[in-house]
């Protein structure tokens, strides 16, 4: 879990993609820096919903996990409920960013080159979803 937890902050900031525009301009973006422009191009709707579903979601569903682990109780019902609620939007942060490179690839005259940044992002969420179904189990047996 923890180990997924700095797959998962590595990934905020590692690149993404590469997109080069008419072979001239090239440009990385990381989660991090595309948030970064969303917020000054004022692009609400987008930014929020980036920022809440590729980062607060993800690192909330990471805390409690380890959380849970840490503790020496049984976690208690309304933690079950909340993490359940939070694995069920587990995969739309993947899907936010393949919908970032889909867009990008798109363009006319633009290319986009995948980085290892989305592959430790995607990674981070398979982990995610991997040792939640793990620790219900494992907590379940006691």
């Amino acid at each position: 879990m923890i180990s997924g937890a700095v797959i998962f902050i590595a990934s905020i900031f590692s690149p993404l993609l590469s997109v080069s525009e008419l072979y001239i301009f090239t440009s990385t973006i990381t989660i991090f820096s595309a948030l970064a422009t969303l917020l000054i191009d004022e692009e609400w709707l987008l930014f929020w919903v980036i920022l809440i579903f590729a980062i607060v979601l993800p690192a909330v569903k990471y805390m409690l996990l380890i959380t849970n682990v840490i503790k020496s109780n049984p976690p208690s019902n309304n933690t079950y409920k909340l993490l359940e609620g939070i694995s069920k939007w587990a995969m739309l942060d993947v899907f936010v960013v393949a919908v970032i490179v889909a867009s990008v690839k798109l363009k006319l005259f633009a290319q986009a080159q995948t980085h290892f940044g989305l592959y430790l992002f995607v990674i981070a969420v398979i982990l995610s979803i991997v040792c939640a179904n793990l620790q219900k189990k494992f907590l379940a047996k006691k």
